[in-house]
């Protein structure tokens, strides 16, 4: 998921002025001292307004933390027990999770599924704010609360092979979507770049799942340069099916144009902040092609390229 957005209202609620108004009214309740925390606090408060709406009518729903696994540093991988959901969750679907007491982070954060096991959902993550840090922290049997799977997800190929073009931790639906083209017999093949070596994760459990070329900015791993440095040759010499695209907002630009220009097919994973999940709040709202808006969270967060804005994207 890649992409911007956060409903105003909700935003405001963050300064200083409006926060403490919510606490002298009582409409929530104030942050725990560091010191009843364990390595993220217990969850003994009520969150605000609609995470707990969706919490009371069994939306938002408590998980233990299976695991968590540094693979490198930044970058974390955490494993929570979701008996009932991971059976039915496809790839490119999202979940939100907080890990959090209160209101402060005042969002659940948005996650693609990474993996799945028989019972267990699985996310990459990459430490970029608070929200982050505190799930970077969590341990095995501690508690976080999570809602989806939600989202429309990837779409399959009927024979032919896909590319999938990665930017960074934009590599976070792929694991699943490659495991689950080798599961059906399906090939692709995945062109991941990011800035340095040091972004690349999980590249050996990748290419055993299809041929892996990478690029990185500074030259320290694979070509020198952009992905779609990468992409833009390889459609010289041949097209796939339809590719996929994930990672920051001008990366997806460039590949839609790409593939425009190629005559394939893009679809690309867009990434919002949002409140509500549920095409309620329009915090997640991306422009469309020839006007209006897209909801990330119910409409996509998969888009055929030639519905979004490319050129407002960034």
């Amino acid at each position: 998921m890649r992409g911007r957005g956060l409903c105003p209202y909700l935003s405001l609620l963050e300064t200083d002025p409006l926060r403490d108004r919510g606490l002298r009214k009582g409409f929530f309740s104030p942050a725990p001292p560091p010191s009843a925390a364990s390595s993220r606090g217990p969850f003994r408060r009520a969150p605000l307004g609609l995470h707990l709406f969706l919490r009371e009518n069994g939306l938002v729903r408590p998980a233990k933390v299976r695991s968590r696994r540094r693979l490198a540093p930044g970058y974390f991988l955490l494993e929570i027990e979701a008996p009932e959901a991971a059976p039915r969750a496809r790839p490119g679907q999202f979940v939100r999770l907080k890990a959090w007491p209160g209101y402060d982070p005042l969002l659940p954060r948005p996650f693609s599924i990474h993996a799945r096991s028989e019972k267990t959902l699985s996310f990459l993550i990459q430490e970029r704010g608070r929200a982050t840090a505190v799930l970077s922290r969590l341990r095995p049997g501690e508690e976080v609360w999570w809602d989806g799977p939600l989202g429309h997800p990837f779409p399959l190929p009927e024979r032919g092979e896909v590319w999938l073009v990665a930017g960074g931790v934009g590599l976070a639906p792929f694991f699943f979507y490659l495991e689950t083209l080798r599961a059906r017999g399906l090939s692709a093949r995945l062109f991941y770049g990011a800035r340095t070596r040091g972004d690349l994760v999980r590249l050996s459990a990748l290419e055993r799942l299809c041929p892996v070329q990478v690029a990185t900015e500074d030259g320290s791993r694979g070509r020198p340069g952009l992905v779609t440095d990468l992409l833009r040759e390889a459609l010289k010499k041949g097209s796939p099916e339809f590719i996929l695209a994930c990672g920051p907002p001008g990366m997806l630009a460039a590949v839609g144009h790409l593939g425009e220009r190629a005559g394939v097919p893009v679809y690309l994973s867009l990434e919002a902040m949002m409140a509500c999940g549920r095409g309620l709040c329009l915090g997640c709202a991306v422009s469309r092609k020839g006007g209006g808006y897209l909801k990330v969270c119910v409409e996509g967060p998969v888009f055929p390229a030639e519905e979004v804005d490319l050129d407002r994207l960034g």
